[in-house]
């Protein structure tokens, strides 16, 4: 609630409600968005298995997810795990990619004006470069990107309806899969199904 000081507490707004877009599923699904996107570069294809548990606060008032920890399986068999919470301070923001012979780590705000990119694999030194980087930073090249489509160039968009959409399902499937205990298959057409995986 650091970025909004006008409220006296999560119940006074979205964040303190899941339903509504709240708690650490929602309010930062962008760490779902960016791994769809890492997904798709490498052809792994759409998230279509989520199992997901959840430390949810109810107090009668507000019903949040406080943290989900994802795991996640793609149409093309990628794994992943996904972890958002929104109690960690200082918050911390970081993906690994990690290959059969290497890895490749990304720091968001690293420090106060960089990002930070690692690399490194078997039998090499780990490489580590520090990307400089301001909080406006952050919107301008969205803002660029979304100029470039309005003025008519085609292009694959990581933002374009469809990619949010994908990422709805993910996070209702995350909500469905801790409600159920178990995991949920995604059928982008259909909805979900559970029974298919775990045969009651």
């Amino acid at each position: 609630l650091s970025a909004h000081p006008w409220l006296d507490g999560p119940k006074d707004s979205y964040l303190g409600y899941s339903e509504r877009g709240g708690g650490a599923c929602g309010e930062h699904s962008h760490s779902i968005n960016i791994w769809q996107y890492f997904a798709h570069l490498a052809g792994a294809g759409r998230v279509n298995e989520v199992s997901a548990v959840m430390d949810v606060v109810d107090d009668g008032i507000v019903k949040y997810d406080r943290l989900c920890q994802i795991s996640l399986k793609t149409e093309n068999g990628l794994v992943g795990l996904i972890v958002q919470d929104v109690i960690t301070k200082p918050s911390q923001k970081s993906v690994r990619i990690q290959g059969d012979s290497g890895f490749i780590d990304w720091y968001v705000n690293y420090d106060a004006s960089h990002d930070a990119v690692r690399y490194g694999g078997s039998g090499l030194e780990t490489v580590e470069k520090l990307i400089s980087k301001t909080r406006p930073d952050d919107f301008k090249s969205v803002i660029g990107h979304i100029e470039k489509i309005l003025e008519g160039e085609s292009l694959d968009s990581p933002i374009r309806l469809e990619r949010g959409f994908e990422s709805m399902m993910v996070i209702a499937g995350a909500y469905l899969s801790h409600d159920l205990g178990r995991t949920v298959k995604i059928d982008y057409e259909k909805g979900f199904n559970y029974n298919a995986l775990n045969p009651v």
